[in-house]
């Protein structure tokens, strides 16, 4: 029986920490730049959430991840090591994506950690090429850093970003890149998603590649469409996932009291992707 309070089924998905056991270095990386994540799940929602994301840069490929969540799989892959069984529930909300880009095949390889110890989805898609335009007499100060502007549509979406030619990286958080240096910050128009650079630091850390438990591969496709019904139908989501049925899960609401989840209205979380459209 699982038992979820009614603010994390109503306000925003929390994810569980997976083991790393099952670990494969693909590269090493040379770089390591640190993101502050602020976002919200809607464009027009009010409650808004921060992560921590690490970037490292390596010589074939970079890897975008959350910070908060990598210490919390490696907190329980300690304690399996030791013999304990243990799992953590990372603190606050943290962005579930994980992202490796492969710059010369132009591949990401995506995972999308979904709530509550389910499926930790893996797919891979194409990154589009994005046509920058540059303003270059826009310039502001990030990290240190004298960064110029840069603009695209992406994905249904236009995007501001400022990237410091001082530090030649075509990288940036999640697929963002392309630009004569690193983006430092990064930010959609209606600042859904607000990306900024809090550290920038040289790293021989190796890139690892996780195979975690209850991944399932799937089309990009299938991945937004069981996401989108991960929000738009939370509690039969769960349900569906524990086999349904009475007993299954118990919400936690205000007033203190637990109620089978079948007895509680199923209210969609607001929920925009961050890619509204296919490239």
């Amino acid at each position: 029986m699982l038992a979820l309070n009614l603010f994390s089924v109503k306000a925003q998905q929390q994810v569980f920490s997976c083991s790393q056991e099952k670990a494969t270095a693909t590269d090493t990386a040379r770089y390591k730049v640190t993101y502050r994540l602020d976002y919200t799940c809607h464009s027009k929602a009010d409650k808004r959430f921060d992560d921590v994301r690490t970037l490292l840069i390596g010589r074939h490929s970079a890897k975008d991840f959350s910070d908060i969540i990598f210490h919390y799989d490696s907190l329980m892959t300690e304690d399996m090591r030791r013999g304990a069984e243990s799992f953590y529930n990372p603190k606050g909300f943290p962005w579930p994506y994980e992202i490796l880009v492969s710059p010369k095949e132009k591949n990401a390889e995506m995972k999308y950690r979904l709530p509550d110890g389910m499926d930790n989805l893996h797919y891979s898609e194409p990154i589009a090429d994005m046509q920058w335009v540059f303003h270059a007499d826009t310039v502001r100060t990030v990290l240190g850093y004298e960064c110029q502007l840069a603009t695209c549509d992406f994905a249904g979406r236009h995007y501001s970003a400022w990237f410091a030619p001082e530090i030649p990286l075509p990288f940036g958080p999640y697929k963002f890149g392309g630009l004569p240096g690193l983006i430092l910050q990064i930010q959609d128009d209606e600042k859904q998603f607000v990306w900024e650079a809090i550290g920038f630091e040289k790293s021989d850390a190796p890139i690892f590649v996780y195979v975690y438990e209850n991944e399932k591969s799937c089309t990009p496709a299938d991945a937004a469409k069981t996401i989108a019904r991960c929000f738009n139908t939370p509690l039969a989501f769960k349900l569906a996932a524990f086999g349904g049925g009475k007993g299954r899960i118990m919400i936690v609401g205000k007033d203190g009291k637990t109620r089978d989840a079948t007895e509680v209205e199923d209210i969609p979380i607001p929920y925009e992707p961050i890619e509204k459209l296919s490239e």
